[in-house]
């Protein structure tokens, strides 16, 4: 129906009219009603005040985006060949991200699109808003750095279905593995030897003066370059195995994973960690967003070490960290004519914890908001949704959190990661429900609340905004294409006459 206030009382009897009346007694009339009921569609649209109130300016503007538009499917997508004469192949808009982002990167429009600002860049996993190669290559030089695999790197098929992991530490923690009661000497192995254990150490350095591999298109990949090369193509999904016919939900998650889980000790450790955190700074202005706001995960075994390996940094060090590098950045920005608004903290930690470290992870998170009061802005469970613990299991934590933070007047708003997932009626969409009784400043992905109707006017009366994130969930298997994607469901429900984002992962 529609909304109240929104049409005037000559529009909202014509519209009446035309679908009340059952026959027409001339193709006119017929045609007269049918532009009616057009009428009263085009003016419940979403965007219907934006072109009503529409300067000429900006209907002019509209007009030459419009005209770009074309001309980039006209002239990069509708081409065989780009400009330097290399084959591309015509493909269409709307096939999938991965398959198309070589020329979304070209287009004009996307020149447009980087220039035009950006008011707020919410949905920020931290650990993936920079290319890969950025960490690869400042690991090269780290004496401390580690690295291992499940299968030795000695045939294409291993090459492939090997799992690289990395780590910074010294060369005791490299060599001895803690149980109970005492510790176990394990030798270092070589990746490349046929014989080498599963998941034992090599020094990074040695893996790279080793690395020599022949590709599958006959190129050679050797030293430091060549294993940066081939690390760089691990890290990144591809559209085969993104979209191949036999993929699943979780298999996609698996790979998504796997991925993470590499980047993660190359992430680890304090020279790495800072240089990235002033790189993503610059990154955002680089795209002209004006404030963001980011998701580290804070865990115990997500803290940092020093580039010797011989420190730990815990998660007050990390905030310590983020803080100092965001101010320094900033100035540097300003000494340069440019600008950026802004940039916050969501306290992040894993769904899959079971209560008691949720509980240690709430505290924790209350402690670094009093150190930290204006970095630290929320609080979010991450993860897997359907491999995790729903909202609801954490219920009696997530009260007493409330309550400490209203004794001790404190704002940490929960934005949950929520209803990212086919699923209806199940625990996974149920998650929404407890977004909304846990009173939920914003939910991550949402892509489960276009089934919901009832639960759409909630989130519409309680204003709990959408980060919506349609490059992911077409990645991750939520959609076959962006085309497919329910966001123009919730648009033309009027989510976005309250706060609604629209977002996505790089």
């Amino acid at each position: 129906m529609p909304q109240s206030g929104r049409l005037g009382t000559k529009a909202e009897e014509t519209y009446r009219l035309a679908i009340e009346k059952r026959e027409f007694d001339t193709p006119e009339d017929y045609d007269k009603a049918l532009q009616a009921l057009q009428l009263i569609e085009r003016r419940t649209a979403f965007d219907a005040k934006a072109e009503e109130l529409a300067s000429d300016v900006e209907k002019r503007a509209a007009k030459i985006v419009q005209r770009i538009r074309n001309y980039d499917l006209d002239n990069t997508y509708g081409k065989s060949v780009d400009a330097k004469g290399l084959a591309t192949g015509k493909r269409t808009q709307g096939e999938h991200f991965l398959g198309n982002v070589d020329l979304i990167n070209r287009t004009e429009l996307m020149k447009i699109a980087q220039k035009m600002p950006k008011g707020a860049h919410l949905h920020v996993h931290f650990n993936s808003c920079l290319p890969a190669r950025f960490l690869i290559k400042q690991a090269r030089d780290i004496d401390a750095m580690y690295i291992r695999s499940t299968l030795p790197l000695t045939s294409p098929e291993n090459y492939t279905a090997s799992r690289i992991s990395f780590m910074v530490m010294t060369p005791h923690e490299a060599t001895h593995v803690k149980g109970e009661e005492k510790e176990t000497y394990v030798p270092l192995g070589d990746i490349t030897d046929v014989d080498y254990i599963s998941n034992r150490w090599m020094p990074y350095k040695q893996f790279q003066r080793q690395y020599n591999f022949v590709d599958e298109n006959e190129e050679r990949l050797s030293g430091t370059s060549g294993a940066e090369t081939w690390l760089e193509r691990k890290m990144l999904i591809s559209e085969d195995e993104a979209h191949g016919c036999s993929q699943t939900g979780r298999g996609i998650w698996e790979k998504f994973n796997y991925r993470t889980q590499m980047m993660k000790g190359l992430f680890a450790y304090e020279s790495a960690f800072k240089s990235y955190t002033k790189e993503c700074i610059k990154d955002f202005v680089e795209d002209n967003i004006q404030y963001a706001e980011i998701r580290p995960n804070f865990m115990a075994t997500n803290s940092l070490k020093s580039d010797d390996g011989t420190k730990t940094i815990g998660n007050e060090e990390i905030m310590k960290i983020i803080d100092k590098e965001l101010h320094r950045t900033i100035q540097e920005l300003r000494s340069q004519g440019k600008y950026f608004g802004g940039m916050k903290v969501i306290y992040c930690t894993p769904r899959s914890f079971d209560r008691d470290k949720i509980e240690m992870a709430l505290d924790e998170c209350i402690d670094l908001k009093k150190k930290y009061q204006k970095l630290l802005c929320g609080f979010d469970l991450v993860g897997h949704e359907e491999m995790g613990n729903e909202l609801r299991h954490f219920v009696p934590e997530f009260l007493a959190f409330r309550r400490k933070c209203r004794d001790q007047k404190l704002d940490i708003p929960f934005i949950f990661h929520c209803g990212e997932t086919l699923e209806v009626g199940g625990k996974v969409d149920g998650n929404l429900f407890d977004a909304i009784l846990l009173n939920a400043k914003r939910i991550g992905h949402g892509y489960a609340v276009a089934r919901h109707p009832i639960l759409m006017e909630i989130f519409k009366e309680k204003k709990i905004a959408i980060e919506s994130c349609p490059i992911s969930n077409e990645v991750l298997g939520l959609t076959p294409n962006i085309a497919g994607h329910n966001l123009p469901v919730l648009l033309a429900n009027d989510v976005p006459y309250h706060p609604y984002l629209m977002t996505s992962i790089k």
